[in-house]
């Protein structure tokens, strides 16, 4: 199971955690992990490169993103982000959860 936690300050989002494994499929052939891991870095270098934000970890099974300084573009990005993993969710729900909390 993947799941994904996003916390929000003032209707911005500050964190963004994803960890585990889908299990859809052998490793090597689930494309649920490969969505939402193509998602996922996709987030963080759109984040590095146009925002400068470096408080990122990409590890095996874990993608961390903390946004420090939250502006319109870094919203922006994760944003379109989140619905990308919305999308991915409604296609594959015994596969995804995504939790959504205000801090």
């Amino acid at each position: 199971m993947i799941h994904i936690a996003v916390n929000e300050s003032n209707h911005r989002i500050v964190d963004l955690e994803i960890k585990g494994h889908a299990g859809s499929d052998v490793y090597g052939h689930d494309l649920v992990c490969a969505v939402v891991s193509g998602i996922g870095t996709g987030l963080c270098n759109a984040l590095d490169e146009l925002c400068g934000v470096k408080d990122i970890v990409v590890e095996e099974g874990h993608i961390s993103i903390h946004i420090q300084h939250p502006s319109e573009r870094t919203e922006l990005i994760l944003r379109t982000g989140l619905i990308q993993l919305q999308t991915a969710m409604e296609a594959n729900r015994k596969f995804i959860i995504i939790k959504i909390s205000e801090v």
